[in-house]
């Protein structure tokens, strides 16, 4: 019996040592899996990101389709005229808008639309600003914002060059304010005269 008792105790003993971890064990195990959910969260947050951009610029690509629609489905002539120089635009903070347009510039002689300093579509491209019509999208106003979720603005603009008569190139711009920062789609399309 003196026997089983001792087999009993070591047994006993055995179990009671290699039972449970230690603290140290604990804490590096702990740490571990700080580590692989910090490392699984920051994926799952830029999946989300990029998915959101990705949304977003689905969303402005459309808007550049649709302003395009609008502008190949104006009369010829209303292009070759271009802007109206008297229209306002709300999107602008309502005033002028030729004058508050961050993409027109203007050289004493013309209206040029610049991106990044460059004049689009060409060097020797200007935007025509004889058009009288008070409303007449996409053109007039030439800026328009748009909401779907996020606030898009859309800037549209016909330009023409002496070196290629009875073609005008229409230029779509949408921007928009992104979680990465401001975000642009630019679009163009040449539409000859009929």
């Amino acid at each position: 019996m003196r026997a089983v008792r001792s087999r009993l105790a070591r047994l006993r003993r055995r179990t009671t040592s290699d039972g449970g971890f230690s603290l140290i064990e604990v804490l590096v195990a702990m740490t571990l899996l700080s580590v692989v959910l910090l490392g699984a969260e920051r994926a799952v947050t830029d999946t989300m990101e990029a998915s959101l951009l990705a949304k977003e610029h689905s969303i402005a690509t459309g808007l550049v389709t649709q302003a395009m629609a609008e502008a190949v489905a104006l009369p010829f002539q209303d292009l070759e005229e271009g802007l109206n120089q008297n229209a306002d635009c709300p999107a602008l903070g309502g005033g002028n808008c030729l004058s508050h347009d961050p993409y027109l510039s203007y050289d004493g002689t013309a209206y040029q639309l610049t991106l990044n300093g460059v004049v689009q579509p060409s060097a020797g491209s200007t935007v025509p600003v004889s058009n009288t019509k008070a409303s007449e999208a996409p053109i007039v106003p030439e800026v328009t914002t748009v909401s779907q979720g996020v606030t898009y603005t859309v800037s549209a603009y016909p330009t023409v060059n002496s070196d290629q008569p009875k073609l005008v190139t229409v230029v779509v711009i949408v921007t928009w304010r992104s979680p990465s920062g401001n975000a642009r789609v630019v679009g163009e399309d040449a539409i000859g005269q009929p």
